[in-house]
């Protein structure tokens, strides 16, 4: 406990409940977090409360009761965070390493990390924290380990360790704390979350160092530190990666969007008004001679009877929505690549794809100040996680620098890039035949077997028998 007092500067007769809320640094995403909730529900949008939807009873405070309101809520909020982790997180990132060509140790070392990356699910995992990230302003991970009751060779050497990774995301109710330096460095992490004991939700908080880890229990007002605890940080190292950003990712456009619905909401109830034509009756209406399809009415001397149409819908309300609808695109930096918009292109080349997706792609770059630091710091942790499970290896990871590369989605013209590369290369082979074979069919060998075998017999084959000679 002394150490969470020195790094905070906080007198040890002050109490937990005084360091917790010097950890907490007066951060409060409560009401941030509520709020992106809110606008990632359609259904929970001001266009469907009906006390705010209807403004002509707004006075009163009472919803028409003739008629049901049209509400029409559209889910804007996620469709740019779905399109935002895709275009980030849409492949997998490369990791550029400087590993000397006769240096099998590094070779080896660098396969353990695409291993556990892998085994941890690595490409659905990253758009998880960039949706996280996107939808409530931050988001993380936790490293840890996990014993297995047999040893494994895995990660190239033999080890009873599995490497694990657990996600945190306000989503799941935890509220994430940083503790940074002066210099920015980061020197405790902490976590605050809740969980069910005998039916009623209990409050945690967590806290990790270089050093130590905490977890602490609240039992009425206090927080107590539980038993067993502090623990010793083995990696020496916080096992945590955060990134965080200012704003949700369409708090820009969120008023838009809110135009945006109330437009098209109240052209649904003009339709409901105008779209079908009203019987006008000039006169006495005397009786229906039939009901229905077909039917008719009978009207006394000197009446008559017309329908009213509805014939020009207003173009203002039109222009204004597709104002709207491109500048939520402009703004959000989000390109719609709907069927509708790109049936029409035909056959793109490949500049005039990264000229379609080149907005995208600069907000990619812009969002890369947020997470090439997050996925390096992942891979720092990794790194530690090797030298610790492996002590031979320390030096050679020490050595080595590893690198994250994030790779925007794009849609590639793959006969011009063969044909680019062909060019380049001097119209010589880009790669053998058998891995032509198995990038095709999946790395499947049989196929490839077959092939030749099929050459062989094609190449032995005269064209001309002893018999037909004769």
């Amino acid at each position: 406990m002394d150490e969470l007092y020195d790094l905070l500067g906080i007198p040890k007769t002050d109490g937990i409940n005084k360091l917790i809320e010097a950890l907490k640094q007066g951060k409060d995403k409560t009401a941030i977090i509520a709020e992106a909730i809110k606008q990632l529900d359609p259904n929970k949008h001001d266009i469907m409360n009906p006390f705010l939807r209807d403004k002509r009873n707004k006075k009163t405070g009472e919803k028409a009761k003739d008629k049901e309101l049209v509400s029409i809520a559209l889910a804007l909020q996620k469709w740019i965070v779905k399109k935002e982790k895709a275009m980030i997180f849409g492949n997998t990132p490369l990791l550029k390493a400087n590993i000397g060509q006769d240096n099998q140790i590094q070779k080896d070392i660098l396969k353990a990390i695409e291993r556990i990356l892998h085994d941890n699910k690595e490409s659905s995992f990253n758009r998880k924290i960039a949706e996280s990230v996107g939808s409530y302003t931050e988001g993380g991970e936790i490293w840890y380990l996990r014993e297995k009751e047999e040893n494994h060779s895995s990660y190239g050497f033999d080890t009873n360790i599995d490497v694990k990774v657990m996600q945190l995301t306000p989503k799941n109710g935890e509220n994430l704390y940083t503790f940074t330096d002066d210099f920015n460095d980061l020197k405790a992490f902490s976590r605050n979350y809740s969980k069910k004991e005998d039916g009623k939700e209990v409050d945690y908080f967590e806290v990790y160092t270089t050093s130590k880890t905490y977890i602490f229990k609240q039992d009425n007002s206090e927080w107590i530190l539980l038993e067993g605890y502090p623990q010793e940080q083995i990696l020496k190292k916080i096992p945590i990666a955060f990134a965080e950003q200012e704003h949700t990712s369409w708090y820009d456009v969120q008023k838009l969007i809110e135009r945006y619905e109330q437009l098209i909401s109240d052209h649904g109830e003009v339709n409901d008004r105008n779209a079908y034509p009203i019987l006008l009756i000039e006169g006495e209406l005397v009786d229906f001679l039939e009901r229905g399809p077909g039917g008719g009415i009978k009207l006394e001397n000197g009446s008559s009877a017309k329908y009213l149409s509805w014939d020009n819908a207003p173009a203002s309300i039109k222009l204004e929505i597709e104002n709207i609808v491109k500048n939520i695109q402009l703004i959000s930096q989000t390109p719609n690549i709907s069927f509708e918009e790109v049936k029409n292109l035909g056959a793109l080349s490949g500049t005039a794809l990264k000229m379609l997706f080149l907005d995208a792609h600069l907000k990619v770059m812009e969002k890369r100040e947020i997470y090439d630091e997050y996925l390096q710091r992942r891979i720092n942790i990794i790194k530690r996680i090797l030298a610790t499970l492996n002590p031979t290896w320390k030096k050679e990871i020490d050595d080595m620098i590893i690198e994250p590369e994030i790779v925007p989605f794009m849609v590639e013209n793959e006969k011009e890039q063969v044909e680019i590369a062909l060019l380049k290369n001097g119209n010589k082979p880009l790669e053998s035949h058998e891995k032509s074979v198995k990038d095709w069919q999946g790395q499947d060998t049989e196929d490839y077997e077959q092939i030749k075998k099929e050459e062989k017999e094609s190449a032995n084959v005269g064209y001309f028998s002893a018999e037909e000679v004769e």
